[in-house]
């Protein structure tokens, strides 16, 4: 079968400034992208004119600069942004694009390389793959032949696989070969599973109902919280000990760095865990109730 390899340029290029720290987060659908970047840039001299490279079709493009709405002119796949004076700034980006991936046989495969116009001291890229795919393993291949370059940290949502690289340079591409578990099953699997799904409501029914009246009413309703993995579950039960915090006390309990708690809580916050109040430069965390 003929595979289409095409490299996704998803990243924003920012003209004359360094880079302290890139955070691309890249959330994967069927066919779309959406992109989000989140840089900090610092620069001895002003910046005449802010310059994005943007990939061929994108939509929904938003862009501000310490917390501004920018309004950017759109050239081509360049996005001119004006006047940065010189100093640190907070650059954050947000758009969807459509992204070309090659199916073979049961297998999709999703190039895409990180690309930067100066090297960083801390380049971040998270993938999030499209909700029913999975990483397949087969016998004889090893986690290289699915995921290259190999992760600093795979992870789940608990509905999406989640893939996460960090180094410090300037370009990184990345190949996944990723597989669809759910979403495309066969058709007479469809009675099955719904039976199945009966049987196992009705005999749940019946337990719960059954031990119901010999159990007592419990005094305190109880929290339920999806099922976490271990670096979330320790911020979890930071919160339950201290009620509401700052983010950068998290931080400091946990020793985790500022990305990873940050990355952590998005995920919580997505999930209907925590709650996250916005205080200026920082945040206020607490467990939903």
């Amino acid at each position: 079968m003929k595979q289409l390899w095409v490299v996704l340029l998803l990243i924003p290029i920012v003209l004359a400034a360094n880079i302290e720290t890139s955070e691309t987060i890249i959330t994967l659908e069927k066919s779309t992208a959406s992109i989000e970047n989140h840089m900090i840039l610092t620069s001895k001299e002003d910046i005449g004119n802010l310059t994005l490279i943007m990939p061929p079709e994108f939509e929904d493009l938003k862009i501000s600069i310490d917390g501004e709405k920018r309004n950017c002119l759109l050239q081509l796949e360049f996005a001119r942004c004006g006047t940065v004076t010189n100093g640190t700034h907070t650059l954050n980006t947000s758009y969807k694009t459509h992204y070309p991936i090659a199916s073979v046989g049961d297998n999709t495969i999703i190039k895409y390389t990180d690309k930067l116009p100066y090297p960083a001291e801390k380049q971040m890229i998270t993938i999030k793959l499209p909700v029913g795919y999975i990483i397949p393993r087969e016998k004889g291949k090893d986690e290289s032949f699915y995921i290259t370059p190999k992760t600093k940290e795979t992870y789940s949502d608990g509905q999406r696989i989640i893939l996460y690289w960090e180094q410090k340079g300037q370009e990184l591409p990345i190949s996944i070969i990723a597989r669809q578990v759910i979403g495309g099953l066969p058709a007479w699997w469809v009675p099955a599973i719904l039976a199945a799904l009966l049987i196992a409501g009705t005999t749940t029914w019946f337990v719960v109902h059954k031990t119901k009246a010999k159990t007592p009413k419990p005094t305190k309703k109880k929290t339920i919280i999806p099922t976490l993995i271990d670096n979330e579950q320790k911020i979890v039960n930071f919160l339950k000990e201290n009620g509401e915090v700052w983010q950068k006390q998290i931080q400091q309990a946990t020793s985790f760095s500022k990305a990873k708690v940050s990355r952590i809580l998005r995920n919580l916050e997505e999930r209907g865990v925590i709650t996250k109040t916005i205080y200026g430069n920082t945040n206020k965390i607490a467990l939903k109730h």
